[in-house]
């Protein structure tokens, strides 16, 4: 058959997709640190070189934990988007030997980390990059800080990390497990990993997670999305501006104009194709 017959299915497939206002992805919102976002606030620079020295995955409710053993596996929550609740099937996995590493500046862990009777970015927030110390057994540790905020706790436990007078990181013993909080989601992020290679933020982070495979929470996330009516909108608007074009420029062969016609369509599909990617699959509990 025809290349002009199979771009007509093309485009009708399309306008039924179309019509039927199907949700389509455009992505994270903003520069997250997600293990999915390769922009500064990203962490595929960490987790690249992460997963070339143990296993690294993910979730996306707290309630798949479970299915990690609680003393070979470390969850990272690195500054989640919208407020965490707290869940007694995590702190259960910690009782039971997890370590559960938070990394936030924000309130939005406030809820999750008082089950712990620990507070974060409650306070005040400072927004400056600044080196602090941390320490890890017998280690002191320089670390990089960019905006953080204070952490502490009101029952036992131990400092990690200052920034001057500023405490920025704790530990706490819970059950047969421990949480690390952390008062900076930006620790090991691309820009501070690719811009301050000489400081210790990821052999800070190697050190708490102790050999253990990593774990990241990806729920509580942003997306941004739009409807899939766009592409009829797309297509009406260049085959628009291929009749303009064809009118204006008084050409009288058909076969010109078929052929203008369809140069443009193939380029409203290729956009429309870069635009708005592949379909996002529902299902996921963020």
């Amino acid at each position: 058959m025809s290349k002009a017959y199979w771009l007509g299915v093309l485009v009708l497939s399309l306008l039924m997709i179309g019509y039927s206002n199907t949700q389509m992805s455009r992505g994270l919102v903003g520069d997250p640190p997600s293990i999915y976002n390769n922009m500064p606030g990203g962490l595929t620079i960490f987790t690249g070189m992460e997963s070339l020295e143990r296993r690294v995955n993910a979730i996306y409710s707290f309630s798949e934990v479970e299915k990690y053993t609680p003393r070979n596996h470390a969850l990272l929550v690195v500054g989640p988007d919208t407020s965490l609740e707290w869940s007694p099937t995590l702190a259960h996995w910690v009782e039971e030997g997890g370590l559960l590493v938070v990394m936030d500046e924000s309130p939005n862990s406030q809820m999750l980390l008082e089950g712990f009777e620990i507070h974060a970015g409650s306070g005040r927030v400072i927004q400056e990059v600044a080196v602090g110390v941390c320490n890890v057994g017998n280690a002191s540790i320089r670390v990089v800080f960019n905006v953080y905020a204070e952490v502490y706790s009101t029952s036992r436990h131990e400092v990690l990390c200052r920034v001057g007078g500023v405490v920025t990181g704790l530990s706490r013993r819970i059950g047969g497990g421990e949480i690390v909080v952390i008062g900076d989601s930006s620790l090991v992020i691309n820009e501070v990993l690719s811009k301050s290679p000489t400081y210790g933020n990821k052999f800070f982070l190697d050190a708490v997670t102790a050999g253990r495979n990593l774990v990241f929470y990806e729920g509580n996330r942003l997306y941004s999305y739009s409807s899939t009516q766009s592409v009829i909108n797309y297509i009406k608007g260049f085959t628009t501006l291929a009749t303009s074009l064809t009118q204006s420029m008084y050409w009288s062969n058909p076969v010109q104009r078929t052929t203008l016609i369809i140069i443009v369509i193939a380029v409203t599909l290729a956009i429309i194709l870069l635009e708005f990617g592949s379909p996002v699959i529902r299902g996921r509990k963020y």
